[in-house]
This record gives structure tokens, sequence and C-alpha cells, in this order.
């Protein structure tokens, strides 16, 4: 016969399993999620897909938000309106709905009605009462109004800042006067450059001034490749890769040839990506920049490569937030 100290102990015996299975899920799902935004800031939509659905369907309001941008985006790509899938365009909706459920701010304005606009542009400007950079652009994209767009840039929010001087750049109507123009653009993007914002350093560095010195455009393409911008990686591994001095192409950055470090830069993105643009163009580039190299060289790229993989945050493409880019 069981005392009363017996059940207690089983209980807690129990609970500390429950919890242990709790813990564990969690995990898991933190786990898929981490795994699953990796692929979607990559670029990697079909292999995000099924990934996502883990913390999405446990009610994750981000990974429901990047579900309903990889059928969007799908949708987006038939250009003949007969071939359109519908279904495509409801699961879609599906999953911003239940982002927009939780309050997601960019969800209720892929939806789009009026209930949800409504709703998006309440939520936005109480936050950006409360001075977020990111709400200020919220409330530009709601109303188009420049006013926001500057006051984003004003607090210091860099995708506000890149977005406001790329504004200024098509519109010159804005900024009437060229060198005023030019001036202010330049020192957006360096603003948000310096800050870490990838797009930014990638304008930035190929806009005179700095796009006249070849040391300056090298330090902004390291900047970008350490931080892992797929598109950075794979311009610097060409950049050590390729011999250039036999070349009619113009070495635009100067580096001291290194081929292990290019093939194994351009290795990376070859092995990680499926559905990048440039995927088939650098595995074309990846057998060409290997032919002139010997197994023990391949061998120590591949291992450089991996080294770079385990130091450094995931590859992505670091594309906008919201905002098209066009």
């Amino acid at each position: 016969m069981y005392t009363h100290s017996d059940a207690l102990t089983m209980l807690f015996g129990f609970l500390e399993n429950l919890n242990a299975l709790i813990k564990s899920v969690q995990e898991q799902q933190e786990s898929a999620k981490k795994q699953a935004m990796d692929l979607y800031n990559l670029g990697e939509f079909t292999h995000a897909e099924a990934f996502l659905k883990i913390p999405a369907c446990a009610g994750d309001a981000a990974a429901q938000f990047a579900l309903g941008e990889i059928f969007r985006r799908r949708d987006k790509k038939v250009t003949d309106e007969k071939k359109r899938d519908k279904t495509v365009i409801e699961e879609a909706k599906k999953w911003y709905a239940l982002a927009a459920a939780q309050n997601h701010v960019y969800a209720l304005m892929r939806l789009a009605d009026e209930d949800s606009l409504k709703n998006a542009k309440a939520l936005a400007q109480t936050a950006a009462d409360g001075g977020s950079g990111e709400a200020m652009l919220q409330m530009y994209e709601l109303t188009n109004d420049i006013e926001w767009l500057k006051k984003s840039a004003d607090a210091n929010f860099q995708e506000g800042q890149y977005l406001l001087a790329r504004r200024y750049d098509k519109d010159e109507t804005l900024i009437t006067d060229a060198v005023t123009r030019r001036t202010t653009v330049n020192t957006l993007l360096e603003k948000a450059a310096n800050a870490g914002f990838s797009k930014a350093m990638l304008w930035y560095g190929n806009r005179p001034p700095v796009s006249n010195d070849k040391a300056a455009k090298r330090q902004w393409l390291e900047k970008r490749t350490q931080l892992n911008d797929v598109n950075a990686v794979l311009d610097y591994g060409y950049a050590l890769a390729f011999d250039y001095t036999d070349e009619e192409d113009a070495d635009e950055y100067g580096f001291e040839r290194d081929v292990v470090k290019g093939y194994g830069l351009v290795w990376l993105v070859v092995d990680t990506t499926r559905e990048f643009l440039q995927y088939d163009t650098a595995r074309t580039n990846l057998e060409e920049i290997g032919k002139g190299m010997t197994a023990a060289q391949i061998q120590a790229a591949i291992a450089f490569a991996q080294e770079w993989k385990s130091i450094h945050v995931s590859m992505s493409e670091y594309r906008l937030t919201y905002n098209e880019d066009r």
C-alpha cells in the first residue's frame, strides 16, 4: 500500500518528466524555427516551407508571415493569369491571417482589406509614437507619406535610411539640385552602411567617391562578406579566385589572389544554396576555377569553407522586410 510520501514522490517524478518533455519539444520547435528562418532568409523557399510549418503550426507569428510570403512569391512567379492557382493565393492568405490575428503589422498589410489596414495603421501609429523607427517605416508603407520615411531615417532605422536614399535617387523632384541630392543619398547610405545594413554597404561601395577607391571598395566588400551576405561571399570568392592579369575584365577590387580561399567561398555558396539566382553560374565558375587546382588545394578550400561556415552567422540574402526590391 502506497503511503502519502510515496504518492508525492511519484507525482513529483511525473512532473519532472513532463517538464523535461515540454522543454524538449520547445527546444525542437526553436531549432526548427531557426533552421526554417535561416533557409527563408537565404531565399531557399522550397526547402524552408516544410521547416516553417512546425513553428507556424505552433503559433509563431514570424513563421506564419514567412509562409505567407513564400506562397505570395510563388503566385507572383506565374505571369500568365490563366495558369494561376487560386489555392496558392488562399494558402498565403491563411498564413497571413494567422499572423495578423497576433497583431503582426506586415501580415495585416499583406491582407490589405479595410479592417486589416485600419488595424495595422493603429498598431504602427502607437509604436511610432513610442519612437520605433520600424513602425515609422510601416506608416510610410501604409500612407506613402515621405515624411514618415524621413522620421524613420532620423530615428536611425537602417532600412528606413536605405529606402529614403532610394526614394531620393529615383525621384529627382524631391531634391532638385543634383549635388545636394547626391550628397544626401550618400550620407543616408553611409549611416546605414556603418550600422551594418548590407544593402546600403553594397550601394555605398559602388557610388562615387567610394567606387573610385579600390581600397575602400575592398573594405566594404569584406564587411558584407563577414555578414555572410550570399552575394558578397560569391563576389569575394570570384575576386580571390580569378586571375585578372590576362583578362579583359578589370579587377575592380585589387585583392591579392588566393585561389584556395576563393574556391572555398564559391564552393560554400554552391553547397548552401539551390534557389539562388546565380546558382547555375556559380557552379559553372566553380568547375572552371577547379580546373587549375590540385586535389590537395581543393580539399584545403573545402576545409576553409567549412571553417568559415562554423564561425559566421548563417548565410542570407538580406532582403528588405516588406518593400520589394525594384
